[in-house]
């Protein structure tokens, strides 16, 4: 079969990689993974990260069918539907009453098990458009558009502006300039690649790029390229118990304070030229679909029997700023204003639960919480979620280089924490009493105390010598925060709301004193004579019980 007449459409071939029941990997198609979600662990690709594009793009699907038709396939009141899925709005529709249906369907939905059978009328619809070959291959143009769209230095029988499989490849991401030595591909391997994998690992690209290439789409004016707009948000998601679960509690329907309806507009139901215009004239997008199908690149691929040389145009970066669509991403403030937190190489090592505020809000007006904790604690505080269920939030984060020139994929981070509903979402009238507020003052107790054994350890490299005191204790602090992760984590899973709080307190300020005086203890039997003798008055032992008084008194 020549490359001309080859297909591989996403909706029935298999691509995405799933654990089973049984923890067998499986590789399966959109179809099946959609029907048999409830029977899957997880997604199980190549990197977390990975994951959540592929998670992401799932949800797309949803949120095209669910924000559009019931779960028996009956458009919204207000909503008539076409046959390609476009919808005109009633100029009467009642948004809340809206609201009120898409919030029935996440229950039919969510009892029921499984997705309806509207999902797959829709996939069946627009089944031309996920063939990863053809005439509308997916998440790519036609050579034709794209030279009609880039300088004409970078058209495609140039031969320039390409991007190698191994740089889109993340477990290798070795550029022309730069070679990855530990890789678990050889030289030989490191632009192959099968069919299923290169469909997964552009996804990702789209998602994690860089800023290695040079080649960008013709506009009249300069402008910044996008490096991925999850490249840019330190992502927070909710896992379930299966995939199904996972899908259904991130599937966030309607967002806090949306007051209008947003017709559901994922990339493939856009004619190319159009998509470009959006890209080109840098328009946030106004829906979930859209956003979490978001292009960072033009790519075209061409074919040498089975070899695919992969053209890349850089398409303008999109504002992050206030953009409230977003759920997965926590949020900081600045003069601009809202802006996605972003994780850096400089705190790869700090969890999830040292920054547990930026997830669950606190009495901060300030304190923006991320979309899916809101979705959460609507779907709790309607009885869709029942209190006594754990809430498990994750994270798995592509941190690049810190390079501006590149901005390379350098780490990933992933991690989570579990919490039962009724904890995070305390509905205590008393705020002073919720366990939020109590578990962050919690933790920055424990920070206080962990800046306590950092000074003890400066402290005591300074006594053996003054140079390289900062990353000595930098290394004993780093290694007493691993230490905490996992007792930390199984005290917060522990809370109940009917528990006595000061109890529950206590009995983790016993476990940190605990720990924390191990760490010290350690620090001094393993002090060596200089750090025994000291300088002056001071030596390892004063030192010790100095800070042994300090922490008993900050745990008092």
């Amino acid at each position: 079969m020549t490359m001309k007449n080859r297909h591989f459409n996403l909706i029935t071939e298999p691509w995405i990689k799933v654990l089973d029941e049984n923890y067998q990997e499986l590789t399966v198609s959109m179809e099946e993974v959609l029907k048999n979600a409830r029977h899957y662990r997880q997604l199980a690709g190549e990197m977390r990260s990975q994951d959540l594009v592929i998670l992401r793009l799932l949800l797309a699907v949803l949120l095209s069918v669910y924000q559009r038709v019931n779960a028996d396939g009956e458009p919204y009141e207000g909503l008539t539907i076409d046959d390609a899925w476009q919808v005109e709005v009633d100029s009467d529709l009642d948004f809340e009453d809206l609201i009120e249906e898409m919030q029935e369907t996440w229950q039919t939905l969510y009892e029921g098990g499984e997705f309806s059978q509207a999902v797959f009328d829709y996939l069946k619809a627009y089944e031309d458009r996920f063939d990863f070959f053809g005439e509308h291959a997916f998440y790519q143009v036609s050579r034709e558009f794209y030279d009609a769209h880039v300088p004409a230095k970078n058209q495609v029988a140039k031969g320039t502006g390409t991007v190698a499989i191994k740089q889109i490849n993340r477990n290798i991401s070795e550029s022309g300039n730069s070679i990855a030595v530990f890789t678990p591909r050889t030289n030989t391997f490191k632009n192959q690649l099968s069919i299923d994998e290169l469909v997964r690992w552009v996804l990702t690209y789209q998602n994690y790029t860089g800023v290695t290439d040079k080649t960008k789409v013709n506009r009249a004016d300069k402008f910044s390229v996008s490096s991925g707009w999850l490249y840019n948000l330190y992502p927070v998601y909710a896992q379930g118990t299966n995939l199904f679960e996972t899908l259904l509690l991130n599937l966030t329907l309607f967002e806090n304070e949306q007051d209008k309806y947003s017709q559901p507009k994922p990339v493939w139901e856009w004619t190319t030229e159009s998509y470009l215009k959006e890209r080109i004239d840098e328009t946030v997008p106004d829906n979930l679909s859209e956003l979490y199908t978001l292009w960072s690149r033009m790519l075209h691929i061409e074919w040498e029997e089975s070899n695919p040389t992969i053209f890349t145009a850089g398409l303008p970066k999109v504002s992050n700023v206030n953009v409230f669509l977003e759920p997965m991403t926590t949020w900081r403030q600045d003069k601009e204003g809202y802006k996605p937190r972003v994780k850096r190489l400089d705190n790869l090592g700090t969890a999830m639960w040292r920054n547990f505020g930026d997830y669950v809000g606190t009495d901060d007006e300030e304190n923006r919480v991320p979309g899916i904790v809101w979705w959460l604690n609507f779907l709790t505080e309607e009885g869709l979620l029942a209190q006594e269920a754990n809430i498990d939030l994750a994270s798995a984060v592509m941190i690049s280089d810190g390079k501006g020139s590149s901005q390379m994929p350098a780490a990933e981070s992933v991690d989570d924490f579990t919490i039962r509903a009724d904890v995070l979402f305390d509905p205590d009238p008393l705020a002073a009493r919720r366990w939020p507020r109590r578990i962050e003052e919690v933790i920055e107790l424990t920070k206080r105390v962990g800046g306590t054994l950092y000074y003890f350890a400066k402290e005591v490299a300074e006594l053996r010598d003054s140079n390289g005191s900062g990353s000595f204790a930098n290394r004993i602090s780093a290694e007493f925060y691993d230490q905490l992760n996992e007792p930390f984590l199984g005290w917060l899973a522990s809370l109940r709301n009917d528990q006595d709080r000061d109890e529950k307190i206590l009995e983790w300020k016993k476990a940190l004193h605990s720990l924390v005086m191990q760490t010290a203890r350690k620090l001094v039997q393993e002090s060596s004579p200089t750090e025994m003798r000291g300088k002056d008055s001071t030596n390892i032992f004063t030192l010790y019980n100095a800070t042994q008084l300090k922490i008993r008194k900050q745990l008092s």
